[in-house]
């Protein structure tokens, strides 16, 4: 007897997927995760634009991971005409990258992972609001805290504008400066309130069916020069199950290590490692894998809430339930690095840029999005025209995983998934692991080639590396 079974639409994510489940006399046959947004060709919008047009183009890929796909698409264009932008524009950048974490984080742990992680009827805010006021309330403070932040740095609150390729057009007047550092320290006390109900709620938890989510493949994440948590700049460390370092580089080396491949059914490219091939070399980027690679942070209250993690999940971990748990940690590391950035007497100097001149060049940058890992290349002539562009998003690299990690899970659960009455909790369970990881749909999405006839005659454009 064969079934097929689908959950359409996945609900509760940044764009339109869904999962198809086929099984055969009682055992799973066949699982896909489809990304089903059509494709956007966002690397062929970008060929044969001034480079300086990048950032404010790729950052309409998203709304909400503008901010880092702005900031990856400038730092990619420095890095191909080798320009060192001023150290207060930096720390503008990193303030700026850190606050669009808070806004990002907030915003999925309350409405998105909370109505999964207590026992509610109506499973949404509503529910969170009504269940936990305080919290709620909390979580609203802290996403137009972040909002704010972004607004300041980056000129408006979405499709920021100020940086550009050598730095940024705009400082901090002295006056916002204090007013955001005031209400930054009622954020934090916002954002430690928050962290304590989602730890009480992991101490918890019993018989959760996360329990089950374990997957077991290679993490990536940034880390500075003492192998501490970054989300702004550093070389990318690839970690595996049992904790070694299989590789540190920086991102000109992404293709050396590298290949993309496309998928059967879902329009996003699939990132492997070479040397471990298209099956055993994939990999899992985000939260929780930026808390596996890091060897810890450098504040100190993100610092005490890694050990009261550690004492929940081992480091690394394989349990997909810790990613809830890790984007907490992040959340208060983020709201953190805001204050240490507004507190640096240089974020209001007033010479934030230097002079650019476009030239010929090859450039590669990362830089972490609230989802994980944010990989930009580009290529531009002499004039400063883009001539190949590439774009790996953080659930291009986890697209993958997302669908094995279902796998193993309905694997295990095939008996709930036959039976009628059971199938539904099942069917939320998989919806939960998907959730977990936050996945992006749409910014994964691609165009790796257009085969086009055009009388008669056939032309083929590619539009990606």
């Amino acid at each position: 007897m064969n079934e097929q079974i689908v959950i359409n639409p996945l609900t509760r994510l940044e764009g339109t997927g869904n999962v198809k489940i086929e099984v055969e006399s009682g055992k799973l046959k066949d699982l896909q995760l489809t990304i089903a947004v059509a494709p956007r060709f966002f690397e062929y919008l970008l060929l044969n634009k001034p480079a300086e047009d990048a950032p404010r183009i790729s950052e309409r890929i998203c709304g909400i991971c503008y901010v880092n796909h702005h900031l990856v698409s400038v730092k990619t264009i420095e890095d191909a005409w080798g320009v060192t932008i001023p150290e207060v524009a930096t720390l503008l950048r990193r303030t700026l990258n850190a606050a669009s974490f808070i806004t990002s984080h907030t915003l999925h742990l309350a409405f998105l992972a909370l109505p999964d992680l207590i026992p509610i009827k109506n499973r949404n805010i509503v529910g969170v609001a009504e269940t936990l006021p305080d919290i709620a309330d909390a979580a609203l403070r802290l996403h137009e805290y972040g909002n704010k932040v972004v607004s300041e740095i980056g000129g408006r609150i979405v499709q920021v504008v100020t940086a550009v390729p050598g730095g940024m057009t705009k400082g901090l007047t002295g006056e916002i400066r204090y007013k955001l550092l005031r209400e930054g320290r009622m954020a934090l006390n916002n954002v430690k309130k928050f962290a304590d109900t989602i730890f009480n709620i992991y101490e918890n938890r019993i018989n959760d069916p996360y329990e089950y989510m374990g997957l077991k493949v290679p993490y990536l994440g940034l880390v500075n020069s003492k192998g501490e948590y970054e989300i702004y700049d550093g070389d990318l460390r690839i970690k595996g199950n049992n904790g070694n370092i299989l590789l540190q580089i920086p991102p000109q080396e992404y293709y050396k290590y590298f290949e993309e491949t496309s998928s059967g059914h879902s329009f996003t490219k699939i990132t492997y490692l070479k040397e471990m091939g298209k099956k055993t070399g994939l990999n899992r980027v985000g939260p929780l894998a930026r808390i596996n690679v890091v060897d810890g942070f450098k504040w100190q209250v993100s610092t005490e809430y890694l050990k009261s993690y550690s004492k929940l999940f081992k480091r690394p971990s394989d349990d997909t339930a810790a990613y809830n748990l890790a984007r907490t940690i992040e959340l208060v590391a983020s709201v953190e690095e805001v204050l240490e950035g507004l507190a640096n007497d240089i974020i209001t100097l007033e010479r934030t840029r230097i002079p650019v001149k476009s030239k010929e060049g090859w450039g590669s940058a990362f830089t972490e999005a609230p989802r994980g890992l944010l990989h930009h290349t580009y290529e531009t002539d002499a004039n400063g025209i883009i001539k190949n562009v590439n774009i790996v998003a953080p659930t291009t690299f986890n697209h993958k995983s997302i669908e094995n990690n279902i796998r193993i899970y309905a694997e295990h659960n095939i008996d709930g998934l036959i039976s009628t009455d059971k199938r539904s909790d099942v069917l939320w369970g998989i919806e939960k692991i998907v959730r977990a990881y936050d996945p992006c749909l749409s910014c994964s999405v691609h165009m790796v080639e257009i085969d086009l006839t055009i009388d008669g005659e056939k032309t083929i454009d590619r539009g990606s590396k």
